[in-house]
C-alpha cells in the first residue's frame, strides 16, 4: 500500500504542476481589446467658436483599451488641431475612472485636423502651431460656445470609452505595410528664400503602417492608420460667403470611410506621423508661386471639400488594401515606457514667419525636456512625441528601430511645435524659424530614442 499512494501522490503533484503550467500558458496567451467611437455633438447654437460658424461633417472620439492580462493601456484619438495640457489631464482622467486605467499608460493623439476650434482646458503645451500653414487661435476659453463645445468634447470622450469598456473581448494583432501617395514636402525653394507650398523633389515619407485588431471571429475590432501627412486640406479655407466650417479633413474621411467599409463595431483610429514638413497634396487654400518669385494664397473655398474627399478615399482605400492582407495571428504582450530626452533649444520668434527670407538668426536657448512614449504591443512599436519632427527624421527612427514593425506618431500627449532636421535651419524655412528646438535637436531626438529602443528589445516583455 505505501509504494501506490507515492505514486498517487506523485501523479496528483504531476497533475497539478500540469494544471499550473496550462494556466500560466493561457494567462501569458490573454489579450483583449475593445474600441468605441462617438461623435462630438455640437448645435447651432455654439457658433462661433475660434471663427468657425458651422460644421461641415462631423469631429469624433476614437478609443481603443487592450489588455493583456498584465497591462492594460488606451489611445485616445481626438479631432482637434492640438490639445491643451490640462485637457488632456482631464481626458486621462475620464479613462482612469470609467477603465482603471493608469494615465501613465493612456495615450491621448490630436488627429491633427486644422479646422477645429481651439479648446483649452489650461495652457497649450508649446503655444500651439498658428500663422500660415497652421491653426488659428483668438477665442477666449470663457466664451459661451467654447464651453459648451469642451462639454461636448468631454460627454464623447465618456461615450467611446465605455464602448470600448463594453466590446472588450478576446482578440488578435496584425501588422502590414503599404504606400500612400497623398502627401507632398511644403517646404519650397523661392527666388526670395524658402516658403510654403508643395516640393514634389522634396523627402516625403510615403509608407503606410497599418495596425489590425481582430476579434476571434476575424471582423476588425480596430484599425490604426499612420501616415506623415497634415489633415490640412482645408487650412484657412472660408466660403465664398466668408462663413468657415469646422471639418475633420484627411483623418475624419479616411477613417470614416474604413468604418464604413467594415460595418458596424470597427474603429478605425488615424495617428498622425512625422508631418512636421508635410501637407495634402491638393489643398483648397493653398500658396502659389508667381513669376515674379513672390508667393500668394489661392482659395477655391467650399470646392475643397471635394479634395477632402478625394483624398481621405484615397487614404482610406490604400489602408483598406494594407488591411486585407493582414493575417491577425499574435497574442501580444504590452509595454509602456516613458522617458525624457534633452535638447537645445532656440528662442522663439517675434511673431510668426509671414513670408520666406533669405536669412535669418537663431537666438539659443536652454537644453529643454523632451518626453518620449513608448508603446510596445508584441513586435510593433509605437514611438510617441509631442513635436511635429520632420519626415525624414520619422523615417531614420523607422530604419533604425529594432523592432521589425515601428510607427512613428506625433502630437501625442500635446503639441510642441515642429522638430525639423539640420537641414531646415540651414535653408530658413517656416518651420526652422517657428520651432522652439535649435539645430540638431531633432538629430538628437532621433538617436535617443535609437536607445531607448535598443534597450526595450533587450527588457523582458514582462506582464
Amino acid at each position: 500500500m505505501f509504494k501506490p499512494i507515492i505514486l498517487t501522490t506523485f501523479l496528483t503533484r504531476a497533475v497539478l504542476l500540469a494544471l499550473i503550467l496550462t494556466g500560466a500558458a493561457a494567462s501569458a496567451a490573454e489579450f483583449r481589446a475593445g474600441a468605441g467611437k462617438s461623435e462630438i455633438q455640437t448645435s447651432a447654437g455654439m457658433w462661433p467658436i475660434d471663427g468657425f460658424t458651422s460644421q461641415h461633417d462631423p469631429l469624433a472620439v476614437r478609443v481603443l483599451l487592450m489588455d493583456d492580462g498584465g497591462t492594460r493601456t488606451a489611445i485616445v484619438v481626438i479631432d482637434q488641431t492640438s490639445i491643451s495640457e490640462g485637457s488632456i489631464k482631464k481626458f486621462k482622467e475620464i479613462l482612469t475612472k470609467l477603465t482603471d486605467i493608469s494615465p501613465e499608460n493612456t495615450l491621448v493623439v490630436a488627429s491633427h485636423t486644422f479646422s477645429a476650434p481651439h479648446v483649452f482646458g489650461g495652457p497649450p503645451l508649446g503655444g500651439g502651431n498658428g500663422g500660415p500653414g497652421g491653426p488659428q487661435g483668438g477665442q477666449s476659453p470663457q466664451s459661451p460656445g467654447t464651453v459648451a463645445f469642451s462639454t461636448a468634447i468631454d460627454t464623447a470622450v465618456e461615450t467611446a470609452t465605455t464602448q470600448a469598456k463594453n466590446s472588450l473581448q478576446s482578440a488578435k494583432v496584425g501588422f502590414g505595410l503599404g504606400t500612400s501617395d497623398i502627401s507632398v514636402n511644403r517646404d519650397v525653394p523661392t527666388p526670395r528664400g524658402w516658403w510654403l507650398g508643395g516640393d514634389a523633389s522634396g523627402f516625403s515619407d510615403t509608407t503606410l503602417p497599418v495596425v489590425r485588431i481582430d476579434s476571434l471571429n476575424g471582423k476588425p475590432l480596430a484599425v490604426l492608420i499612420n501616415e506623415a501627412v497634415q489633415s490640412s486640406v482645408m487650412d484657412h479655407s472660408e466660403n465664398k460667403d466668408g462663413s468657415k466650417p469646422v471639418t475633420a479633413d484627411i483623418a475624419g474621411a479616411a477613417t470614416r470611410f474604413v468604418e464604413q467599409q467594415y460595418g458596424g463595431g470597427t474603429v478605425a483610429l488615424f495617428l498622425i506621423g512625422a508631418a512636421g514638413d508635410q501637407a495634402p497634396i491638393f489643398q483648397g487654400n493653398r500658396y502659389v508661386l508667381n513669376r515674379d518669385g513672390s508667393t500668394a494664397r489661392v482659395d477655391i473655398h467650399e470646392a475643397g471639400f471635394t479634395l477632402v474627399d478625394l483624398l481621405g478615399e484615397r487614404l482610406g482605400s490604400e489602408t483598406l488594401q494594407v488591411s486585407e492582407g493582414i493575417k491577425a495571428t499574435a497574442t501580444p504582450t504590452i509595454q509602456v515606457w516613458r522617458r525624457t530626452l534633452k535638447v537645445p533649444s532656440q528662442a522663439g520668434s517675434k511673431g510668426l514667419p509671414t513670408e520666406p527670407v533669405m536669412s535669418y538668426t537663431y537666438q539659443p536657448g536652454p537644453q529643454i525636456d523632451v518626453p518620449v512614449v513608448l508603446m510596445r504591443i508584441g513586435d510593433i512599436m509605437l514611438v510617441g512625441l509631442q513635436a511635429e519632427l520632420a519626415a525624414s527624421v520619422g523615417a531614420q527612427i523607422k530604419a533604425n528601430s529594432p523592432f521589425p514593425h515601428t510607427i512613428v506618431v506625433t502630437m501625442v500627449d500635446g503639441g510642441a511645435k515642429y522638430m525639423p532636421d539640420s537641414k531646415s535651419y540651414e535653408r530658413f524655412t517656416y518651420e526652422a524659424r517657428n520651432s522652439r528646438y535649435a539645430r540638431g535637436a531633432a538629430e538628437l531626438t532621433a538617436s535617443g530614442i535609437d536607445d531607448l529602443l535598443k534597450q526595450m528589445k533587450q527588457s523582458p516583455a514582462s506582464k
